[in-house]
């Protein structure tokens, strides 16, 4: 009774409470408004922000201002970069209408205004940045990363962030070089040496002189380092590789063989050569004369269908292979030459259509990755196999195992590398990577581990030394490294023995980082505190190479996410990798 007394009390003395002191509406929407602006306020400013990406310093990763284009001869959908029709080109400080595009498929050259509909200009990615937090998100290598522009943090009071990926660290030498990117942390550079000078003011340590690029001391160790195949453990430069996560966000498209122009064989009829074929006429069987896309093996030899990048024609002038153009009046058939660093989103054609180079350097990517379908009957196999330089590499299928094997120079001591997997019989989704001196294979989108521990330590053993021809191809005007017989005869190839059927081919290469000088390389220290970003579209990026390198305070943060893509698929909408 007591207990019931005194709550009926209380409810009585509340409700004279509230009489006196009535709702008013007008000061609760204040205060839940106020709320949230707080709210979002200590959002923007301890945890997570939204960028917008305007440029294509990191397609085909993130991508700015675009036009989507459906090559009209291949089917192939790929987006053009479109930033200089909406904002100033900043060499020539003016907006420039995108007038023409290249298929990075088939390499059709066409004009935007012949397309229907036109395809209209979309604005870049949307992403969230995850802020620093330095004790759970300072940048590992490889994320991408928003930072403040360090030469001008504020153009015209607005904030100059860019986003690229952190590749090189406080303490670091970087080398570039064919691609690739190599690190050593055994250099000094002492103060008071003149050749490593200080700037006078310390906030300057990010500008270009203070990366000391090209200095004597890292170029000898680069060179001894690249003579014994960048080892590991012995001080000297190793390769940089790429986590898996990054291998498949870096993919860039060489050759899909679902999306064939067929337009091309019905002008070129007996002339037209397709891209994969069988070595030896008659061992697979295509479901096509020219435009196959599956072959069908059954016999009991290791038989081959190979890749041939026709891309290229003879120049008659410099004796030297250049771009081919399709459509082009002087007739002239296409030729097979090495994989190249094309890039369909900087292939657009602003000026001059179709006279002008789509302005990409052509350089040779030894880096590649092979997509396809097998199907096996029993006691069948399937081999991978992609070319480097004067190296083969193999992945075997077969009997519910994948074997790695390399042929050439140091071949026998690469051996056998073998592991368990799903292919046994029936069909299956298998993937070969060669990238970053590293082999990696997957089978249905699952990767097989190849790691191993060894006296404490992790062993993978897809990875392999980097070995350079000791004489460059009389074609190799470049002095790249690729070979006739195994980089444009060969670059990539499937096997089969027993009952084989393989469709769904697609060829694809790693991002090649531009270095902008001959060989050896292109070397810069990163002092400590500071990072070396770079843009995974190297060709067209504003970067850590051209201006110097970021900061520790001018970092804003990781990007994680991007939740509205300006590429509309389903698949881009998630975690950045």
């Amino acid at each position: 009774m007591g207990t019931a007394t005194a709550t009926a009390a209380e409810a009585h003395d509340i409700h004279d409470k509230k009489k006196k002191h009535p709702r008013d509406p007008a000061r609760e929407v204040v205060e839940t408004v106020v709320f949230v602006v707080v709210l979002v306020l200590l959002l923007k400013l301890f945890i997570t922000e939204a960028f917008v990406i305007p440029t294509g310093s990191m397609a085909e990763t993130l991508y700015g201002y675009q036009k989507i284009i459906t090559c009209p001869k291949c089917g192939h959908e790929f987006p053009v970069n479109a930033h200089d029709e909406v904002e100033n080109n900043p060499t020539t400080k003016r907006k420039h209408r995108l007038l023409g595009y290249n298929c990075p498929n088939c390499r059709y050259q066409g004009q935007v205004s012949d397309l229907r509909p036109e395809p209209d200009t979309r604005t870049g990615d949307r992403v969230l940045v995850l802020k620093p937090l330095y004790h759970l998100t300072r940048p590992r290598r490889g994320d991408v990363v928003v930072f403040k522009y360090p030469d001008a943090p504020q153009e015209n009071h607005i904030a100059a962030n860019y986003i690229k990926r952190a590749m090189g660290f406080g303490g670091e030498t970087i080398a570039i070089h064919r691609g690739e990117l190599f690190a050593t942390t055994t250099l000094s550079y002492p103060e008071g040496d003149p050749q490593f000078p200080r700037p006078e003011n310390p906030l300057d340590l990010w500008r270009l002189p203070f990366t000391y690029p090209n200095n004597p001391q890292a170029l000898q160790l680069f060179e001894d380092s690249r003579r014994a195949g960048f080892p590991e453990k012995q001080g000297g430069f190793v390769i940089i590789r790429k986590g898996e996560q990054q291998v498949l966000a870096d993919l860039r498209n060489v050759w899909d063989n679902d999306k064939q122009p067929k337009e091309l064989f019905d002008k070129l009829g007996e002339k037209f050569q397709p891209r994969w074929k069988s070595e030896i006429e008659g061992r697979w069987t295509p479901d096509h004369p020219k435009l196959s896309r599956a072959f069908v093996h059954n016999g009991q030899s290791l038989d081959w269908v190979r890749y041939s990048h026709l891309v290229w024609q003879h120049d008659e002038a410099s004796s030297r292979l250049v771009p081919w153009r399709w459509p082009d009046p002087s007739g002239k058939l296409p030729v097979a030459g090495p994989i190249d660093n094309m890039l369909g989103y900087n292939a657009g054609i602003e000026h001059d259509f179709p006279g002008r180079d789509n302005g990409q350097e052509t350089l040779w990517v030894g880096d590649l990755i092979l997509d396809c379908e097998a199907e096996l009957g029993g006691g069948a196999e399937v081999v991978l196999e992609l070319s480097r330089g004067v190296n083969r590499f193999q992945a075997k299928f077969a009997n519910g195992q994948v074997t790695l094997t390399r042929t050439g120079p140091l071949g026998d001591q690469f051996g056998e590398r073998t592991r368990p997997c799903p292919v046994n019989t029936g069909t299956h989704k298998i993937r070969f990577a060669n990238v970053d001196a590293r082999l990696m294979v997957w089978v249905n989108d699952r990767r097989i581990d190849f790691t191993r521990k060894e006296g404490g330590e992790t062993i993978d053993d897809g990875e392999y030394p980097l070995v350079e021809p000791v004489q460059y191809e009389p074609d190799d005007k470049n002095s790249e490294g690729w070979t006739r017989a195994n980089d444009i005869n060969a670059p990539a190839s499937i096997g089969g023995k027993g009952a084989v059927t393989i469709r769904s081919i697609k060829l694809h290469r790693d991002v090649y980082y531009t270095q902008g000088t001959k060989p050896p390389a292109f070397i810069y220290y990163v002092q400590p505190g500071h990072y070396l970003c770079l843009g995974d579209n190297s060709a067209q990026s504003s970067d850590s190479r051209t201006w110097g390198v970021v900061p520790d305070r001018l970092m804003l943060g990781k990007a994680v996410f991007v939740f509205w893509p300006a590429y509309p698929r389903p698949s881009r909408v998630g975690f950045i990798r």
